[in-house]
Order: C-alpha cells, then sequence, then structure tokens
C-alpha cells in the first residue's frame, strides 16, 4: 500500500497537470476601459461570464462625440468552434466544425452627444472569439481586444452571474459562494466542480477540498453599475443571483432588462429581499432546501432567501432547490430543454409538409442526362452526320435547355416563397396586458433567400438552431442598427432554416368571458381564429365547439376536452404541450390559434404549413 505522503505527491502532480491544461484553455481577457481617439471617448465592457450558455453576449458602450457630427459604426468580428458529438441513443452525430461572425452597429452622433448602449451578440459554438474595431466609413480608426470564452455550455455547468456592490451584506459573502472549475480542461459537459464555501464539495473529481480554491472560478461577478440594460444578455448564465441593496442601485432599464429575462424564463436569486420588490402584483409560493420564497412570473421564477440561509446552505443546495422548482422545458438557459437542438428529418426540427428538402436524386439525374446529351449524344449524332463544327452552336444551346428545364422544375414543383412551420406557446397576462412567447420554427425559402434575410426585433432572444442542431457553421452576419437583421448565414435558399426564440411584449390581445343565464360566453380579442378553446373556471371546465373567427361571440359548452385532442399527433415535441394543457390551473383558459400574433417569423408573407399556437392565457391576471 503506498503511504499517505506519496498519495499526496500522486495528488498534488494531478493538480497541477489539471492546473496547466485548465490554464491553456482559460478564454481571453476581458476588456473594461476607455479610449480617447479623434474627438471620440469611448468606453467598452464586456465582461461576463466565463462559461457562458447558449444566448447572446452583452458588450456595453459608452461613447461620447467631442467633434462635429458624424457617422460612426462598432464592429465585432468573430470566430466560434464546434468540437464532434458521437451519435447517441437521443441525439444524431454532430461534426465538428467552426464559423465565422460578423456583428455591426452604426451609430449617428450629433456633437456633444453621449450614447450607452449594449450591444448583444448571439453566441452558440463551443468557443467563441470576438475582436471590435471602431469605423468611420471605410477607415478603421480603433480596435479592440479579443473577448474569449467558452459556449454551449450545459445548463448544470453555467456560470451564474452574481451582482454584488463589495460595501454591501451580499457583497462580502458573494465571493465565497462562487464556485470553481475542476476535472477536464475545457469541457462543457461532465464537469468536476467545487464549492469555495468550506465544507462544500461537488462532483466527483476526489481532489482534496485543499485544492478547491486553486481552479478557475465558474461563476462571475459584476458590479450592479455594469450590468446591461437589455435582458437578451442574460440568456446565456444560468442564473443571476442579486442583494436587495444591489437592486436598489440598478436604474430602471436594468431592473426593466432583469424582470423581462424572468419573464422570459429566467431564474433570479433575490437575496435579503421580498418577491414583492421585484414584482408588486406576483404572488408567492414558500418553498423549502433552502428556505426561501419563490414568485412566478410567466415562464420564470424570483428566488427570495436570506443571505444568512444562502451563506450556510451554499450555491449548490440553493440552485438545487432553483431546479426543483423550474419547469425546464420552458425555462433558461433554452438548452435546458430535453428538446433543444433536436432534428426531426433532412435536416428540419419540424418537418414541414409538403417539403422535403432539395430534391437532390431530381437534379442529379437531370444533370446525368445532361453531361449525357451535351457530351458523347451530340458528338456521336454530329460526327455521323459530319458536322463536327456545329459543336461550338449546339453546346450552348442544349445548356440553355437544360437551365429552363431545371428552373422550370424548381418553379413548379416549389414556386416562390418562404415556407414554414411553427410551435409557439404565449402565456397571456390579461390583467398586466403582457405576453411572453416561446416558439420552435422551421422554414424553407423555395425559390430564392428572402431579400434583406431576417429581420427581428432586438429585444427578441434568436436561437440559430442550424441543421445539426448545435448552431449554424455558415458565416454569420447581423445589423443591429435599426434591428436584429440576419443578412447571411441563417436562411438560404432551398436549405432548411431552424430557429428557436423567446420574445415579451405589451399585449392588448385578450378573450372576454361573461356569465349569463345561458351559461358562459366567450368574445374572441385574440386575433386569430379560434379552433379550440378550454376554460376552466373555479367550479367547471367549458369549451369551444366549432372554430370561432376573430372578434366573434359564441356560448361555450360546459366539459372538458382531452389534451391529446388538442395537440396533433405529427408533431415532434407533441409531449411537452400535453403536459403543459394537463396542468391546466383554475381560473385560466388554454387556446389554439389558427395563427399567432405573438409571434414574430423574421419575413414578411410566411406560408405555414402545419402551426400549432397555444396560448395560456389568464383573464384575471396570474394567480
Amino acid at each position: 500500500m503506498p503511504s499517505g505522503i506519496a498519495v499526496q505527491r500522486i495528488w498534488t502532480w494531478i493538480a497541477v497537470v489539471t492546473l496547466v491544461c485548465i490554464s491553456s484553455a482559460v478564454p481571453a481577457a476581458r476588456e473594461y476601459r476607455t479610449v480617447e481617439v479623434e474627438s471620440l471617448r469611448v468606453t467598452i465592457d464586456s465582461d461576463w461570464v466565463p462559461r457562458a450558455a447558449p444566448g447572446y453576449l452583452p458588450v456595453r458602450f459608452d461613447i461620447t462625440n467631442q467633434g462635429d457630427a458624424r457617422v460612426i459604426e462598432i464592429v465585432a468580428l468573430g470566430s466560434r468552434m464546434f468540437r464532434a458529438i458521437p451519435r447517441s441513443s437521443t441525439t444524431a452525430a454532430r461534426p465538428s466544425g467552426q464559423g465565422a461572425s460578423t456583428v455591426s452597429q452604426t451609430l449617428r452622433l450629433a456633437r456633444g452627444d453621449r450614447v450607452r448602449f449594449t450591444m448583444s451578440i448571439p453566441i452558440f459554438g463551443d468557443n467563441e472569439n470576438f475582436r471590435f474595431e471602431l469605423r468611420e466609413g471605410n477607415r478603421r480608426i480603433e480596435s479592440f481586444n479579443y473577448v474569449g470564452f467558452q459556449s454551449r455550455t450545459p445548463v448544470s455547468d453555467a456560470s451564474v452571474l452574481f451582482v454584488a456592490d463589495s460595501q454591501s451584506p451580499f457583497g462580502s459573502i458573494a465571493p465565497k459562494l462562487m464556485r470553481s472549475v475542476a476535472g477536464r480542461a475545457g469541457g462543457t459537459g461532465g464537469g468536476m466542480v467545487y464549492s469555495t464555501t468550506p465544507g462544500s464539495v461537488i462532483g466527483r473529481s476526489g481532489f482534496p477540498p485543499s485544492f478547491a480554491g486553486r481552479f478557475p472560478q465558474m461563476d462571475y461577478l459584476l458590479e450592479p453599475s455594469r450590468l446591461p440594460g437589455t435582458w437578451t444578455g442574460f440568456t446565456s448564465v444560468r442564473a443571476v443571483a442579486i442583494g436587495k441593496t444591489e437592486w436598489d442601485q440598478l436604474n430602471d432599464s436594468q431592473k426593466n432588462a432583469l424582470v423581462t429575462w424572468v419573464a422570459c424564463g429566467g431564474d433570479l436569486i433575490l437575496v435579503d429581499g421580498q418577491v414583492a420588490d421585484l414584482l408588486p402584483s406576483m404572488p408567492a409560493s414558500t418553498a423549502t432546501q433552502p428556505d426561501r420564497t419563490v414568485g412566478r412570473h410567466f415562464f420564470g421564477r424570483v428566488h427570495a432567501l436570506t443571505s444568512a440561509t444562502l451563506q450556510s446552505a451554499g450555491l449548490t443546495v440553493a440552485l438545487n432547490g432553483l431546479d426543483d422548482s423550474r419547469n425546464e422545458a420552458w425555462s433558461l438557459p433554452a438548452n435546458g430543454a430535453s428538446d433543444w437542438g433536436s432534428i426531426e428529418t433532412r435536416g428540419f426540427r419540424l418537418r414541414i409538409p409538403g417539403i422535403d428538402g432539395i430534391p437532390a436524386r431530381v437534379y442529379l439525374s437531370i444533370l446525368v442526362i445532361f453531361s449525357v446529351i451535351i457530351g458523347p449524344v451530340s458528338f456521336w449524332f454530329l460526327w455521323r452526320r459530319r458536322q463536327r463544327v456545329l459543336l461550338v452552336l449546339t453546346a450552348p444551346i442544349i445548356s440553355f435547355v437544360f437551365i429552363v428545364l431545371l428552373a422550370g422544375y424548381a418553379v413548379a414543383g416549389e414556386g416562390f416563397g418562404v415556407y414554414g412551420r411553427a410551435a409557439t406557446f404565449t402565456i397571456l397576462d390579461e390583467a398586466t396586458k403582457q405576453a411572453a412567447t416561446r416558439a420552435a420554427g422551421s422554414m424553407y425559402a423555395a425559390g430564392m433567400t428572402p431579400s434583406g434575410g431576417l429581420r427581428f426585433g432586438r429585444d427578441v432572444a434568436v436561437f440559430t438552431v442550424g441543421t445539426s442542431g448545435s448552431g449554424t457553421r455558415e458565416r454569420l452576419s447581423l445589423d443591429l442598427s435599426q434591428a436584429q437583421q440576419y443578412s447571411g448565414g441563417v436562411i438560404q435558399a432551398r436549405a432548411p432554416t431552424n430557429i428557436d426564440q423567446v420574445s415579451f411584449r405589451p399585449a392588448r390581445e385578450r378573450l372576454t368571458f361573461t356569465r349569463g343565464a345561458e351559461g358562459v360566453t366567450v368574445v374572441n380579442g385574440l386575433d386569430a381564429t379560434l379552433t379550440h378553446l378550454v376554460y376552466r373556471d373555479v367550479d367547471a371546465a367549458y369549451r369551444l365547439d366549432a372554430p370561432l373567427a376573430p372578434g366573434a361571440k359564441t356560448t361555450l359548452t360546459r366539459g372538458d376536452l382531452d389534451p391529446k385532442q388538442l395537440v396533433p399527433e405529427t408533431l415532434a415535441i407533441r409531449s411537452k404541450f400535453i403536459e403543459l394543457i394537463e396542468q391546466q390551473p383554475r381560473g385560466s383558459y388554454v387556446a389554439v390559434l389558427d395563427r399567432s400574433p405573438f409571434w414574430e417569423p423574421g419575413v414578411t408573407n410566411l406560408m405555414e404549413r402545419g402551426s400549432f399556437h397555444l396560448v395560456l392565457g389568464f383573464p384575471q391576471g396570474q394567480r
């Protein structure tokens, strides 16, 4: 048996090798600095979590123009790497690869203008690197450092963002709660993790606790003043922990960003505060392990607990309690869903009826026939007629005929326009007039790529799933000047396009229920035809027997509907919708629409086929 000293030496060498490996994979340094160049004062803040889930990287800028009016452009040049993933029982094999991104935003500045804004940059590779440039016209006037980090991290390994002021009660304990990374260098799954909280060890690494504080930080701490003012940046973190003191220090845009992120599925840990501090109108329920109160807000949750409870239990226990209360199918980070990245068939996340992708066999057959006719057949025919000189005439004629044939087949078989299929779920709070929507969609541009690509609002989180389920390998081109305009790398002619979305917006749409002598009547104010409806009152359920057009009124029939009748059998992600309908709360309704006014497809005149749009509505507000 080896002696205790020998065992300690073995552990020491293992730890040293691991630290060297991890150090080689540590991302490039973030950047937080101010430069003055050509009458511009520019502050860039790219500090963010080191282990990000698929979502957005929020880079904050503060720019002051001390000179004449001008137009400048900020450009982010990025590269991303993908690791190969072997085939398993639940997922298809995914090859390794790499891709590139160009994200730009144009600013018009008058003399003396000062603008503060956040560039939200899509991230979805295993590793991402970005370099920022400041341009005027075609001239580069300043370059900033590279920003690098791990991305596409599984939820269990993704970073928690701590928002803390060093002078506050929460700020004094936050550094002790942050976890560090051990185990496989650069790994994003199955990594072994230590908590720096004394006596709290996570994972199966077997390293002695004395090594716990010597590994790179897994979580990240940011001062309240440096928090992003847009909610999409938080899509890349596992959770956000903030103290009540820090919450009070945030400005309105930062508070709105956090609350919107919660509504879209985020989990916010509020330390030494009450749920009502963030969500005055939302009910809170008590939970255990550790003791805390939980407030539901659309897809997300606010978890309120004391600093003493958090410090004694440790972050790991708090996160376990967080996981127990979340619905992974609809929570953020988006890759926590069991169907995340799933591809149904032929590169489509959702199979579009009548669209099977490029008819490769037909095209190949036409090309083979073309090659034979323009070559051997044409030569033999003219040779027999002793008119070989006519090859210079017959070759272009045959080529033109086959070009027309290919184009005619494509138009006759597929036509022009963009076909699509979506599965959307919207929570509609009619009391606050707000709606949160989760959507998975597939599109197919038949004739040509849509002019301008895809366009979304800047407050919509867009996940480019790609044809492999792990993100597009194409060169991504995104303009953030007016909206999110993907001019390249997402949708291409005669190729599958897969996109997941999360959005939150004001909503005036509603269903109006009235109880009278004849029963319960409903007026359709959802701006779409109702195909199915189940309204669950305090004591009974009522259903719709026939489709109801927008603005129409009808009387509901007392009785329930089988959830399986509401969800089409051809929908690949049918099970999670059925589970949702089975858990419909009292005082709410479940409506199936022929189209969704809450979903933003990114292209005009989309021809939907087989889409499924579900709304969970609360006439009196969420309870």
